[in-house]
């Protein structure tokens, strides 16, 4: 069962680890920019290139966050208030970015937020429904991106294995996708019903329950499956917008090969590098890399990945506020419907 209660401050040891590690990101960061010769005075003209459109990259991630947000409620199959959905997952969003616990800190908040209105397991059934075709639909996206650079770009024998590694990786996201959706098994419960401890029962039937809930969430509703691959779709060809429009302001690089490549990079980094907080270091220093790989200036690829970071950022302050107002504004809840069985 979910707890009742949540933090947008993670406790005790996770604290150190979350210092630990933004530290860590922080130095990284540092050490690419004096690596890449990058002088304060290029980082001001980076960002004032691209001055008031960071407003329209703002608007654009909202968008995408109200894109995954509709698939979520469309497949809850409740009358839920949009925006009631929509802070749930910008707030979520958010603690999963700040901690390094990624998943399993964003999708139970995003579900506890709503447990005012629903019940808290039946929404976390259905975000978990909505998090396969999300994944689906990463890999396939991944792919795309991965298979233009190894087909379009000469580059060099390490950036080739690491694009076979990850074309590999998000086969095997496919593979087993296709034999989730085909077989519908109940593992955890199937797993749990081993373990000889009589106590156990009770949790094994809300795990099996919990399965069941989220196999109904996708259901055989074709009209609502096609919903949420438009969501999906459209997700990812607001962030490949964004990431050419950041790109183009940054360097007058207009080509859309590039904004591809470096969009699929940042799926690959969200997917790998979730324990680390905000992926601080990683995806600067590493669309740098990718950057200089397929024949664009390194610093065009770091500050592409800095401006893209300040984003994500700027939509943790929002999403911590909107979790900070959910937690001191308490009252009754309301009586909530029980997962189908």
């Amino acid at each position: 069962m979910i707890a009742e209660q949540t933090s947008a401050g993670p406790p005790g040891g996770r604290l150190f680890v979350t210092v630990l590690l933004l530290a860590l990101g922080l130095a990284l960061l540092v050490w690419q920019v004096r690596a890449l010769e990058i002088s304060p005075a290029d980082l001001r003209a980076g960002f004032s290139a691209v001055g008031g459109w960071f407003a329209v990259i703002l608007l654009l991630s909202l968008v995408r966050f109200a894109l995954r947000a509709y698939a979520w409620r469309v497949l809850t199959d409740r009358p839920l208030a949009f925006r009631t959905v929509l802070a749930a997952t910008i707030g979520g969003d958010a603690l999963g970015n700040v901690t390094p616990l990624g998943l399993l800190a964003s999708e139970p908040a995003k579900a506890l937020y709503l447990r005012r209105v629903v019940d808290p397991a039946y929404a976390l059934a259905a975000l978990t429904a909505e998090n396969f075709f999300y994944s689906v639909s990463v890999a396939l996206y991944v792919i795309v991106a991965t298979g233009a650079m190894l087909a379009l770009f000469p580059i060099g024998p390490d950036v080739y294995w690491a694009g076979v590694t990850a074309l590999g990786g998000m086969a095997v996201v496919l593979a087993g996708a296709a034999w989730l959706a085909w077989q519908r098994p109940t593992i955890a419960s199937h797993v749990l019903a081993r373990v000889p401890l009589p106590k156990l029962s009770a949790v094994v039937e809300r795990v099996r329950v919990f399965e069941r809930a989220t196999y109904g969430a996708a259901g055989p509703h074709r009209s609502r499956l096609a919903t949420v691959g438009v969501c999906e779709a459209g997700f990812h060809a607001l962030s490949f917008v964004e990431c050419w429009l950041t790109f183009w302001l940054l360097t007058g690089v207009s080509s859309l090969l590039p904004a591809l490549i470096f969009d699929g990079f940042n799926r690959v980094v969200n997917v790998v590098f979730k324990p680390i907080p905000f992926r601080l270091g990683v995806e600067e220093g590493g669309t740098a890399l990718l950057a200089t790989a397929i024949g664009l200036p390194a610093s065009g690829g770091f500050l592409l990945g800095l401006v893209r970071k300040v984003r994500v950022i700027a939509w943790a302050g929002v999403g911590l506020a909107l979790w900070s107002r959910r937690t001191l504004h308490r009252e009754p809840a309301p009586r909530t419907e029980d997962p189908p069985r």
